[in-house]
């Protein structure tokens, strides 16, 4: 059945069923719609296929091998959560249709088994995203746009590069990896965009925070995450500068989260984050740093979505988004302060959860690259991610509120679905062994180890030992994101470059006005009243002839 059903077609037949059958029904049938993509792929036989030829080349649809099981299979269990909770925060029809188009052409990008059909789901992805922004109107409008422009750009580079491949290798599927060279570096730049490297970043923490909540945890489990996937695709055997870039992600992410006061826009550093960590272990190029980065993205997935549904039920019941105006919300929202305080100890890295021994993996796999400076900003980066959370848990559910906060009961359908998320990250960091055993590459990792322990106990002090020092400086901090300088310089280097093209094209148009007279009286044409000759004709031809061997001399 997976090979000739492939699982996104499940989420296509979910969006109809959002879209024709009332708002419940609808809702329960894409759940399980979504949720039957799971066993389909754990199920299917290893090298499972479907293969087709409708242009002349063969395409794999669908392919099942070590990397595109757990992700496809992850991505089927997240979407049916999602759809669970945009039903219990009152997202619309159309909303949750998008998002369903949207996830399904992430499982396609994963399914994939060659570049052409990665490219395809690639874009549909990107699509698909910015209507589900752009549906939400009013502030995500400009926020959808730019999204697109990043991607669209993002996408030119990664077509571009498939099609050098292509050329090179004369096949599009994944046999034999990329080719090295220029293929490899726009190739590089294009997966760049949706990994969010610093510099390409500013799409991400821009656009989260502003759609429907719902959305917003749609599209924290998805793009960066295809794109993590794309990335051990392009540099099966790592590249050194990705793990720099990854490392700088890793840094730069956690420290703008720290300065945020706005919850969704804090989480969205932490996406660019922790990606980083996902990058640095793909870079390095071994089979623990392979098996770390996809059993993080896994972790990632889960406690993040969980950290945006909290950051979302307390927006929908309170009305309010920034950390300044909240407090007290632990008494009074108790589900909800669980599920936060496992997704942060998770995130965070404090065993027993999920983020401790994907983490203490990638940590491991680099020092034994020999990638000391790399080793030292992931540990920098956990302390960080300590001291972020240490500051979110206090001012949102701790620290008794500024001003009075109303809170609005929830839909009966929002604590059973915070439940179910939550559990994976705890049943992963208690079974390190079967959950590392699901991935590609070395499992082999004591995540226990007394070092381990002692590691995780440190950043995480450390973390929350900084927040109580620094506790009032760091709400008069207010973060200016780099991009504050390079969107402006982009945008001058658009509009100059737009003003030298149409320039061009002008003086282009008066050569070829002068070029045309001068002709033309050659030919006999100067007088509007003089009929043109044989003579004429001729000599236009010889020079028409002469022109194009000329041209064709130079190519």
């Amino acid at each position: 059945m997976s090979a000739t059903l492939p699982a996104w077609l499940a989420f296509l037949a979910a969006a109809v069923a959002v879209l024709a059958a009332p708002r419940r029904l609808g809702s329960a049938l894409a759940v399980a719609l979504t949720a039957l993509t799971v066993p389909l792929v754990v199920l299917a036989p290893a090298g499972t296929a479907l293969a087709v030829a409708p242009f002349g080349f063969e395409q794999v649809l669908v392919r099942l091998d070590g990397l595109t099981r757990p992700v496809a299979a992850l991505f089927g269990g997240v979407a049916a959560a999602n759809v669970a909770y945009a039903y219990a925060t009152g997202a619309d029809r159309r909303e949750t249709a998008y998002a369903l188009a949207y996830m399904g052409a992430g499982v396609a990008a994963v399914l994939a088994g060659d570049w052409l059909t990665l490219v395809i789901a690639w874009e549909l992805l990107a699509v698909a995203s910015t209507v589900l922004v752009w549906h939400h109107g009013g502030s995500a409008v400009r926020p959808a746009f730019r999204y697109a422009v990043y991607h669209l750009i993002g996408g030119a580079f990664l077509v571009a590069a498939v099609a050098l491949h292509y050329a090179a290798a004369g096949t599009f599927l994944y046999a034999g990896g990329f080719t090295p060279g220029l293929p490899t570096a726009l190739a590089l730049v294009g997966v760049g965009v949706n990994l969010g490297v610093i510099g390409l970043h500013a799409w991400l923490p821009e656009t989260y925070p502003v759609p429907h909540v719902a959305a917003s945890v749609v599209l924290a489990g998805f793009t960066t995450k295809v794109a993590v996937y794309a990335l051990a695709r392009v540099t099966p055997d790592g590249a050194t500068v990705m793990a720099w870039l990854g490392a700088v992600m890793v840094l730069y992410g956690v420290t703008q989260a720290v300065l945020q006061t706005d919850m969704r826009r804090l989480l969205s550093y932490h996406i660019i984050s922790q990606v980083g960590y996902m990058v640095v272990a793909v870079a390095v190029g071994t089979a623990a740093g392979l098996t770390g980065a996809f059993a993080h993205l896994t972790a990632h997935v889960l406690y993040k979505g969980l950290l945006f549904m909290v950051a979302g039920a307390i927006l929908v019941r309170t009305g309010e988004s920034s950390l300044d105006r909240l407090g007290g919300l632990g008494r009074r929202m108790p589900v909800t302060f669980g599920a936060f305080l496992v997704a942060a100890l998770a995130i965070t890295g404090v065993p027993p959860f999920s983020g401790f021994v994907t983490k203490g993996l990638i940590a491991k796999a680099v020092e034994s690259a020999g990638g000391d400076l790399l080793w030292w900003a992931l540990v920098l980066g956990s302390v960080g991610t300590a001291l972020s959370f240490a500051k979110f848990g206090y001012y949102a559910f701790l620290r008794p509120a500024p001003a009075p906060v109303a809170v609005a009961p929830a839909s009966r359908v929002l604590a059973p679905v915070l439940v179910a998320v939550a559990v994976p990250s705890v049943v992963f960091g208690l079974l390190p062994g079967p959950f590392l055993a699901l991935f590609p590459g070395d499992p082999a990792f004591d995540a226990y180890a007394t070092s381990e322990l002692l590691k995780a106990a440190a950043t995480t002090g450390a973390g929350v030992a900084v927040f109580l020092l620094l506790r009032g400086p760091l709400g008069r901090i207010r973060p200016v994101d780099i991009d504050r300088w390079l969107h402006p310089a982009a945008a001058r280097l658009a509009g100059d470059t737009a003003a030298l093209a149409v320039a061009t094209g002008a003086a282009a148009g008066r050569s070829g006005d002068r070029l045309a007279a001068r002709l033309g009286a050659v030919a006999g044409r100067d007088d509007p009243t003089t009929r043109p000759t044989l003579g004429a004709a001729l000599l236009a031809l010889v020079a028409t002839a002469g022109a194009a061997l000329l041209v064709a001399g130079l190519l």
